[in-house]
């Protein structure tokens, strides 16, 4: 079976049903609601269809908030959670598609797999135009889950490799014939080693927030951004500098007659 279906507009409603799209995701369903929830990520992870979000409320019921789009069209969207049916629906309240609605419904197959079924409505749409738009609706939703599943897999992948580690003590070598930075695993956690001018610094590969990898973007200016939500944090005091209530975990690092060692007691 393919991993994706687009189906046409039903024809018996009177609702603005323009069409459906199908996916099975390998994630589960508790990753699947904390990626609902998850209004930070939108102009990160799907930067070409989201530009800015403003959250304007929040909570467990879930969120609303004034977006930009790719177009730099404005809006205002919300998306309410309701677990008990395992659904979330997605409201158009302000801009180009005012009135506009998008259910999702989530069914649980196995522990790491879930099958999805998005339903677009879109009031004023013609008979004749409904497929059009409802392929439009199903292509941009297949483009935001390949980017959300990869994020999704990969936090999972993390979470599943934490492990409580006592201290742990790494001896990289020679600093003469290290070129930073440089990755190293300490215990069940990995950290790079990083050179600001004759300073060296360790911080954790991953953003202490949901897991986003700080190991692939650059330091800029003693601060790495997080991909996936853009928190930016000062390495070298670990505070986060875009005003969030996280810190990075500190990690020793000193030069030991010429040889760099790295320690941490987490």
């Amino acid at each position: 079976m393919p991993d994706h279906e687009i189906l046409p507009a039903r024809t018996d409603t009177a609702t603005g049903h323009v069409g459906t799209y199908r996916r099975v995701l390998p994630v589960s369903l508790e990753r699947m609601y904390e990626n609902a929830l998850d209004w930070e990520h939108l102009p990160h992870v799907h930067s070409n269809s989201f530009a800015a979000i403003e959250c304007l409320d929040a909570g467990a019921w879930g969120w609303r908030a004034a977006v930009v789009d790719g177009r730099g069209q404005s809006s205002v969207i919300e998306l309410a959670l309701d677990r008990s049916l395992r659904r979330w629906i997605t409201r158009n309240l302000e801009g180009p598609n005012t009135g506009a609605e998008i259910w999702t419904h989530v069914f649980p197959v196995e522990d790491r797999r879930v099958d999805i079924v998005v339903d677009f409505f879109v009031p004023g749409v013609s008979a004749a135009d409904r497929e059009k738009v409802g392929n439009a609706y199903a292509g941009l939703y297949s483009i935001l889950y390949d980017e959300d599943v990869a994020m999704m897999v990969e936090r999972q992948r993390q979470l599943d490799a934490r492990l409580n580690a006592g201290a742990v003590s790494v001896d990289l070598g020679e600093r003469a014939t290290l070129e930073f930075p440089v990755s190293v695993q300490l215990g069940s956690r990995e950290f790079v080693i990083a050179a600001i001018g004759e300073e060296l610094v360790a911080y954790p590969a991953l953003c202490p927030h949901q897991l986003g990898p700080l190991n692939s973007v650059p330091l800029v200016d003693g601060t790495v951004t997080c991909p996936w939500h853009g928190y930016r944090f000062d390495v070298r005091s670990g505070s986060c500098v875009s005003g969030q209530n996280c810190r990075l975990q500190r990690a020793e690092v000193e030069e030991r007659q010429g040889r760099v060692i790295v320690s941490t007691t987490h």
